[in-house]
Protein backbone atom coordinates (compact mmCIF):
# COMPACT_ATOMS: atom_id res chain seq x y z
CA UNK A 1 0.00 0.00 0.00
CA UNK A 2 1.26 3.34 -1.17
CA UNK A 3 1.60 6.44 1.22
CA UNK A 4 -0.70 8.65 0.87
CA UNK A 5 1.46 12.38 -1.02
CA UNK A 6 1.56 15.43 -0.05
CA UNK A 7 -0.88 17.02 -2.48
CA UNK A 8 -3.33 14.15 -0.82
CA UNK A 9 -2.52 15.32 2.75
CA UNK A 10 -3.05 19.13 1.87
CA UNK A 11 -6.51 18.29 -0.27
CA UNK A 12 -8.85 19.97 2.28
CA UNK A 13 -11.44 22.81 2.05
CA UNK A 14 -8.48 25.94 3.45
CA UNK A 15 -11.36 28.46 3.26
CA UNK A 16 -13.40 26.27 6.04
CA UNK A 17 -10.60 26.30 8.18
CA UNK A 18 -10.43 30.00 8.83
CA UNK A 19 -7.20 31.95 8.97
CA UNK A 20 -4.25 30.33 8.84
CA UNK A 21 -0.62 32.16 10.69
CA UNK A 22 1.56 30.37 8.25
CA UNK A 23 0.74 27.83 5.10
CA UNK A 24 0.51 24.42 5.12
CA UNK A 25 2.86 23.94 2.06
CA UNK A 26 5.17 26.23 4.73
CA UNK A 27 4.52 24.52 8.05
CA UNK A 28 5.35 20.52 5.69
CA UNK A 29 8.07 22.70 4.52
CA UNK A 30 9.28 23.12 7.98
CA UNK A 31 7.83 20.66 9.96
CA UNK A 32 7.97 17.28 8.04
CA UNK A 33 6.57 14.17 9.15
CA UNK A 34 5.42 15.59 12.46
CA UNK A 35 2.63 17.74 10.55
CA UNK A 36 2.17 15.12 8.15
CA UNK A 37 1.14 12.78 11.46
CA UNK A 38 -1.11 15.67 12.08
CA UNK A 39 -2.56 15.36 8.59
CA UNK A 40 -3.47 12.21 8.71
CA UNK A 41 -4.89 12.22 12.21
CA UNK A 42 -7.21 15.35 10.39
CA UNK A 43 -7.94 13.32 7.44
CA UNK A 44 -8.83 10.29 10.04
CA UNK A 45 -11.11 12.59 12.45
CA UNK A 46 -12.62 14.15 9.56
CA UNK A 47 -13.69 10.38 8.03
CA UNK A 48 -14.52 9.96 11.42
CA UNK A 49 -17.33 12.40 11.76
CA UNK A 50 -19.11 12.34 8.46
CA UNK A 51 -19.07 8.18 9.53
CA UNK A 52 -21.40 9.56 12.97
CA UNK A 53 -23.21 11.72 10.85
CA UNK A 54 -24.20 9.77 8.33
CA UNK A 55 -25.48 6.88 11.04
CA UNK A 56 -26.99 9.53 13.54
CA UNK A 57 -30.53 8.93 12.49
CA UNK A 58 -29.77 5.03 12.78
CA UNK A 59 -28.27 5.21 16.47
CA UNK A 60 -30.16 3.68 19.19
CA UNK A 61 -27.73 4.09 22.58
CA UNK A 62 -30.02 7.08 23.59
CA UNK A 63 -28.19 9.90 22.50
CA UNK A 64 -29.60 13.10 21.99
CA UNK A 65 -29.27 14.82 18.87
CA UNK A 66 -27.76 18.27 20.52
CA UNK A 67 -24.70 15.45 21.98
CA UNK A 68 -24.37 14.52 18.75
CA UNK A 69 -23.95 17.72 17.36
CA UNK A 70 -21.67 18.52 19.87
CA UNK A 71 -19.65 15.63 19.19
CA UNK A 72 -18.77 16.78 15.23
CA UNK A 73 -18.78 20.32 16.21
CA UNK A 74 -15.82 18.61 18.82
CA UNK A 75 -14.26 17.11 15.99
CA UNK A 76 -14.25 19.70 13.04
CA UNK A 77 -12.48 22.13 15.78
CA UNK A 78 -9.68 19.36 16.32
CA UNK A 79 -9.88 18.26 12.90
CA UNK A 80 -9.10 21.86 12.29
CA UNK A 81 -6.60 22.56 14.86
CA UNK A 82 -4.32 19.73 13.39
CA UNK A 83 -4.66 21.07 9.93
CA UNK A 84 -3.34 24.80 11.18
CA UNK A 85 -0.60 23.22 12.25
CA UNK A 86 -1.39 25.27 15.80
CA UNK A 87 -0.15 22.17 17.55
CA UNK A 88 3.44 22.10 16.02
CA UNK A 89 6.38 24.27 17.39
CA UNK A 90 5.54 27.96 17.25
CA UNK A 91 1.75 27.02 16.53
CA UNK A 92 -1.29 29.02 19.07
CA UNK A 93 -1.99 26.02 20.94
CA UNK A 94 1.32 25.00 21.30
CA UNK A 95 3.03 27.69 22.39
CA UNK A 96 -0.32 28.48 24.91
CA UNK A 97 1.02 24.86 26.63
CA UNK A 98 4.42 25.97 27.16
CA UNK A 99 3.00 29.12 28.59
CA UNK A 100 0.62 27.52 30.79
CA UNK A 101 2.72 24.59 32.07
CA UNK A 102 3.01 26.14 35.86
CA UNK A 103 -0.72 26.75 36.07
Amino acid sequence: MDDLTDDELLDFDLKRLGGFERAPRALLAEHGDAFRQQLITARWLDGYCRRRAARRGRLTSGRSEDFEAGVEDTLRDIVAHLRQGDFLPGGALYEDTINRRHE
